[in-house]
Parts: structure tokens; sequence; C-alpha cells
């Protein structure tokens, strides 16, 4: 027998999207952020319908928002709809009313935030788990919800019609979430089988043993306290080589910018090799910008190296990744819905492009990845070159 949400564990990040879910339905309105995460009070879309796979994964369900009644009516959409505006499949499943929605929204926010951080897993309050049955949810992550010729590219978390109260019109809206009260959620995954490669100069045989024995303390590699260090103590030079098995990749970077992978390379040697002060992107990046490896010339380079950095960190967001073949083409193109830690729901749109690449550029870091895992930070010997693997992530600030 399947289990009941009520007897489910999630993660902080994995209840949100009900949290999500429940915070539409019940206000009706999901509000623009500017490019600092701030609510624009004047920019809002109307909630008219939201659309979530049915509890059996099999169907779409219908959240259909009825302002004049302060009601929301849950109905299946016809088998094999594949858009969201599908026809009924039969009866309405059920009808609630909007104050319902925001109490399991309030609900299930404020236990979440006063769960014990560490704990990776935990079960929602009864009476949340309770109403999301009522409402035909059966796991607070939903499946990816196709759209009619796949405008989202089935990487939607949540698909959204909204209405403009000005002309009536609606739209529907592919969105993707993320949540700042759970773990840092990470927009650039690392991959253990394309690390970048960076040359090791005056480095031999003895210096690479001593290099990769290095553990502190308590027996941990240490990259920061003892490995990084190392460079500077014995008078090694690094300079970036290429990609492991660049592949995808290289070529995935090429539909970003010419250059790209070069950009990345100096950034990732800025942070894990020179030991750069800070971690944020956008520190990082004007760092870079004043050693200018590419050369650009000196009164566009900052801005030059800025908006590189933007087109990689959307290209992240829109589907790159370093192993998977990209062809450019934006696999989430409607929207980015953010739950801030004071529980507000906000989003940024397609059409608020420029602030969103602000967003993104200001909230993010690279990450340190395991070395043990992703298979770097000891040096290799390959052709009487010395080579230095270094792998990397890029995750929101917390």
């Amino acid at each position: 027998m399947e289990k009941r949400i009520h007897d489910r564990e999630y993660n902080k990040g994995e209840w949100a999207e009900l949290y999500v879910l429940l915070q539409l339905l019940g206000t009706g309105v999901l509000y623009a952020a500017d490019g600092d995460l701030n609510r624009k009070e004047d920019s809002f879309l109307e909630v008219a319908k939201v659309v979530r796979r049915a509890a059996d994964g099999a169907g779409l369900m219908e959240y259909v928002v009825r302002p004049a009644s302060a009601a929301v009516e849950v109905r299946p959409c016809a088998a094999g709809a594949n858009d969201t505006g599908g026809a009924l499949a039969g009866d309405s499943f059920a009808v609630v009313s909007m104050e319902e929605c925001r109490r399991a929204a309030q609900a299930l926010f404020a236990y979440l935030v006063s769960h014990e951080s560490g704990a990776k897993t935990m079960r929602a309050p009864i009476e949340v788990c309770d109403f999301a049955e009522r409402i035909g949810v059966a796991n607070p992550k939903a499946q990816s919800v196709p759209h009619a010729g796949d405008a989202f590219g089935g990487k939607a978390d949540i698909v959204i019609e909204t209405r403009d109260a000005r002309n009536g019109m609606t739209n529907s809206t592919g969105f993707s979430v993320k949540s700042q009260f759970g773990s840092a959620a990470t927009l650039f995954n690392a991959s253990p089988t394309a690390p970048l490669l960076y040359w090791v100069a005056h480095c031999d045989d003895a210096l690479m043993a001593e290099f990769n024995g290095l553990r502190d303390a308590r027996g941990n590699r240490g990259w920061f306290r003892c490995c990084q260090p190392f460079f500077d103590e014995h008078g090694l030079r690094v300079s970036f080589a290429r990609a492991r098995h660049a592949g995808s990749f290289e070529r995935n970077l090429l539909f970003v910018r010419e250059g790209m992978l070069e950009i990345i390379a100096a950034c990732v040697r800025e942070r894990f090799i020179r030991g750069a002060a800070v971690s944020d992107v956008a520190g990082i990046v004007a760092s870079v910008a004043e050693q200018n490896p590419m050369r650009y010339p000196p009164a566009v380079a900052a801005a030059v190296y800025e908006k590189a950095m933007k087109d990689f960190l959307y290209a992240a967001f829109s589907g790159m990744s370093m192993t998977k073949p990209w062809d450019g083409v934006e696999q989430v193109n409607g929207g980015y819905i953010v739950v801030k830690p004071d529980g507000d729901v906000l989003c940024y749109h397609a059409n608020d492009r420029e602030e969103f690449r602000s967003y993104l550029f200001h909230t993010t870091v690279f990450e340190y990845v395991s070395a043990k895992k992703y298979g770097w930070s000891y040096i290799e010997k390959s052709d009487g070159e010395y080579l230095l693997p270094v792998n990397f992530s890029i995750r929101f600030k917390r």
C-alpha cells in the first residue's frame, strides 16, 4: 500500500513547493521581485489557475481561483490533456475556500521555519496533510508539468495561468521554485567526470607526492586550510589547460559565448587556487576583471566579464549543465519563484530578465565540493606534465 502524505518525510525545499501552491491559491496574487529580491508592490500577476500533477501522478489537476466567491475549485483535466486548458474529465474534485488555503500555508510555513535546521527531512503537520489530501496532493514536490508545444521544456515545477486585470487577457507560465529557508539551492552542479584541469609549473614528483599526501589535523583533505596555501609556499604557478572530457561542457559554453570556458576557468582559479577571500560570484568576477585574462579593452572589461557571467548563470538556470548536451534552448523560459525567509512568495518573469540576471549574479557563490566524490584536488602526472583537476558548483547564498 502506497504511503499517504502524512507518513512521508521531505526536506524543506520540497515542502516549499506545497507552500507555494497553498499561498498562491490563498492570496490569488503573485508579486514580482526587483533585482535585490524585494517585493514590487505595483507589479503583480493575478492567479487564475494553477496546474499540477494529480495525486496518482497520471493526470493533471487544475486549481481554479475564483476571487468573487473567495473559493478554489479543484478539478481533473481530461485524460491525455497536455496543456493548461484541457477539457474537464468530470465534476470538481473539491471546492475549498481561499481562506482555508491561506491557513494551511501559514501552518506549514510556521512549522518549517521552527523545525530544527539540522534535520534533513521531516513530516508536515497533520492538519496540513489532511488539507493536502482534500485537494488531491499526495506529494509536495509535483512531477514536472508538460505544456503544449513543450513551451517550458518539461522542467517547470508549477504552471500558473495568470490574468491581466487591465484587459482580462490570460497567460500560462511555467515557473521553477526555490526556497531560501531550507538548504542553499544549487544553480550549477559539479560533475565528477568533467573537472577543469590546470598546469602546475615548477612541480616535480616529490612536490606532487607531498601535496597529494596533505591532511589537516583531523585527517581531512582540508583544501583551504592546508592544500591551497601549498602553491604559494612552494612557488608553484598554476594556469588553465583544458576541461577533462570537455565534450559537452565546452560545446555548451559556446552557446553562451566564445571564451566562456576560459572566463569560468579564471574565476575558479581565483577562488580555489589563488585563495580569494570571497566566494560570491560578483566579487570573484570583479577580481578576474581586474586581471583581465581575456585582454578586453580596459574601459569595458568589468562590464564584459559581468555580462558574460550573467549569461552563464542564466544558461545554468535555463537547463545547461556540465555533461548533458545543450543547444541553447531555455528549458524554463517562463519564470522563477522564490520563497523568502519571511515566507513572501515572489517571482521573476521572463519579461523581467535583466532583474533576474542581476539577482542570480548577486546571490550566488562558487561552492567547494567534495574532493572524494567529485574527483579533484590531487595533482596528476601525464606525459611529463603535472595537472591539477579542480571541480566546483555554484550555489545560492543562504
